[in-house]
């Protein structure tokens, strides 16, 4: 059985919902028994960023939305590659943006995972994207103004033929079955992980 860890223990806030990611994409990589020598992983800036030290593989810890960027370069330059990102709901659907476009547009086969929290909570729990209309956060505390992004709607209304699927990550289950599809899919592919922030997720509900 392939090792894909690292010896660094995780440091995120207990019972962050990374570490469900975290065992569900090590489990998927050794199910599907994907080469390690040939396996990039890119990583985003934020509490997701962290998984750059805990993956024993090839890897980029990228500048703040540019890990797609990073990983269209590293398949068109090596197709033989395979090519993972991941990142939170700021890096990926806000900075990020253009070069998500550009990706779902191409379909290029690189596989990215969101751990989307509806917040940029490494900053401790400023709006993002993905947070819904009229929450109170630490950026909107008389409530938040803008219409969320809808990663799947946007995405598939871009690419029909892309992969694109929401799983909430306390399924693990379900968690696991979409990595695996992801995974295995012959094009782009994105899974946006649902999950509350456990430090700074409670002001949504206020």
């Amino acid at each position: 059985m392939i090792n894909y860890r690292s010896n660094i223990t995780p440091t995120w806030c207990p019972g962050c919902h990374n570490y469900l990611v975290f065992a569900a994409i090590q489990k998927n990589f050794s199910d599907l028994n994907i080469d390690i020598n040939n396996l990039v992983m890119n990583y985003d800036i934020g509490c997701a960023g962290n998984f750059a030290d805990f993956f024993k593989t090839y890897g980029f810890h990228t500048l703040h939305g540019r890990s797609i960027a990073t990983a269209m370069g590293e398949k068109i330059a090596n197709p033989n590659l395979f090519v993972c990102v991941i990142g939170g709901d700021g890096g990926i659907y806000g900075e990020g943006l253009n070069h998500l476009v550009s990706a779902v547009r191409s379909n290029i086969n690189i596989k990215v995972f969101v751990s989307n929290n509806f917040l940029y909570s490494l900053t401790t729990g400023q709006t993002s994207p993905t947070t819904p209309k009229g929450s109170r956060t630490k950026s909107t505390p008389t409530g938040n103004i803008n219409v969320p992004i809808d990663p799947v709607k946007l995405l598939k209304s871009i690419n029909p033929d892309v992969f694109v699927e929401s799983v909430d990550n306390r399924d693990m289950v379900k968690l696991n079955d979409t990595i695996k599809r992801a995974l295995e899919f012959p094009g782009f592919a994105l899974v946006d992980m649902i999950q509350e922030c456990v430090a700074f997720g409670k002001q949504l509900n206020s």
